[in-house]
């Protein structure tokens, strides 16, 4: 099987715990390799990066290879299909991303790795690539592995390190949600640096609808679990901008089960965005995981959402000076000068001769669930062509003066019960005169 390994061990020793079993472990590099050929992080919720941990272990690996099973806890593999054979040898299935994997030791994983190819390389009188001297995290010690790794099978074999290994798999005929229990055991081995609620709920699947209907462009830049490198966009700015359907679904007397969700709240607090997200998901999903046809068809308008955000945030400066030339002067905006680069707006990267805080703009965003239109048959869509009227200077008239109401502190604006209120009733005024 493509994704199945023999793992022989130098020691093992197999408990039966009830629901799982437990196998214990050493290992020797080459052994190592083979988890490094096949196993992903996936099924640990968070992303391993270099740091003074993994800088420590590449120490001992350098100075005291044969002292490194004594000064690891070593690595934590979870599997629904492990088969033990004869002289310590087990056959490990890696099929399923949110369980199988290695739930603790990630920066074992990434040091180790590491320490192979620059230590291939080194012996071979090679300089080291700039691809493997640039690994910072495990996505990039992944591409270099699958680069370089056919070069090191012999070399992988004269190394004198071991380590110790954990392997659970479920015990045969035990009905219980073994993806639920690996969570909460990497939740819990993981416990000097808690998962956060959105690295939860990406574990549990709850965000899999969502990046279903984001824009394909964008669901790769988002940091969907905690220390993911290079992904610019934060989970938690899409999380909170999906609310914004839920919010209509809830005008219109659905969602039930949730308590009423305060438009302020995508701008004044994310931490709540991701648990009202998850929430909802918690209460709706079906025993097959499955959501009811109006969330799905709600979720598919963040294909659009992003978009506006980027749109309004490139027109607001315009739009505000259409009314009260000055956008420029006010303390908390910043102007491009004529001699350096132009911003860029947060999803799509696209210039902006302003940068702002999106308090000015969010009740303005977030009252586009006014303009939510739900059938009888649980279609969701836009009523309007959303850029036309994000693009009709006159439809900021009210922002802009609350804008001034509130001294044009950002905060004031972002959390102004006002200001989301005066923005929905611009809303309402367009779909009057539909």
């Amino acid at each position: 099987m493509k994704n199945s390994i023999i793992l022989k061990t130098e020691n093992s020793v197999v408990f039966n715990l009830g629901k799982i079993q437990k196998a214990l472990c050493i290992i020797n590099a080459e052994n190592i390799s083979k988890l490094l050929d096949r196993v992903s992080l996936t099924a640990n919720p968070r992303e391993s990066k270099k740091n003074k941990v993994t800088a420590s272990i590449i120490d001992t690996l350098n100075t005291a290879p044969e002292e490194m099973v004594n000064r690891t806890k070593g690595l934590l593999v979870s599997t629904q299909k492990c088969e033990p054979l004869e002289r310590g040898r087990f056959r490990l299935s890696f099929e399923d991303e949110k369980t199988d994997g290695v739930l603790d030791g990630g920066h074992n994983m990434l040091a180790i790795g590491t320490f192979l190819l620059e230590k291939y390389h080194d012996s071979q009188s090679n300089q080291i690539p700039s691809d493997v001297q640039k690994i910072k995290c495990w996505e990039d010690f992944s591409e270099a592995w699958t680069k370089y790794s056919h070069l090191l099978e012999d070399f992988v074999k004269k190394q004198n390190f071991t380590i110790p290994v954990e392997i659970i798999y479920p015990t045969k005929d035990v009905d219980f949600d073994f993806a639920e229990l690996v969570f909460e055991i990497s939740d819990a081995r993981n416990n000097n640096s808690p998962l956060t609620a959105g690295t939860k709920a990406d574990h549990r699947g709850y965000y899999d609808n969502l990046k279903e209907n984001i824009d394909p462009k964008l669901v790769n830049l988002i940091a969907w679990k905690d220390n993911e490198a290079g992904k610019r966009i934060k989970r938690e700015d899409i999380v909170a901008l999906a609310l914004i359907p839920f919010i209509a679904l809830q005008k219109r007397g659905m969602l039930k089960k949730i308590n009423s969700i305060n438009p302020s709240v995508i701008y004044n607090s994310k931490s709540q965005c991701v648990d009202i997200y998850s929430k909802i998901i918690e209460e709706y999903k079906d025993q097959q995981g499955n959501l009811p046809k109006v969330i799905n068809n709600a979720l598919g308008l963040m294909n659009d959402i992003p978009k506006f955000y980027d749109l309004v945030y490139k027109k607001f400066p315009d739009a505000y000076n259409n009314f009260s030339p000055g956008f420029g002067r006010i303390t908390a905006v910043k102007k491009v000068k004529d001699d350096s680069k132009k911003f860029l707006t947060k999803f799509y990267q696209q210039e902006s001769d302003y940068k702002y805080p999106d308090g000015y703009i969010l009740p303005f965003i977030c009252a586009f669930h006014e303009l939510i239109i739900i059938d009888e048959n649980d279609n969701v869509r836009w009523a309007i062509n959303v850029e036309d009227l994000i693009n009709d200077f006159s439809k900021y008239e009210m922002l802009v003066g609350t804008i001034k109401d509130n001294y044009y502190d950002p905060q004031k604006v972002g959390k102004s019960s006002a200001a989301y209120t005066g923005c929905e009733m611009t809303m309402k005024m367009v779909m009057m005169e539909l």
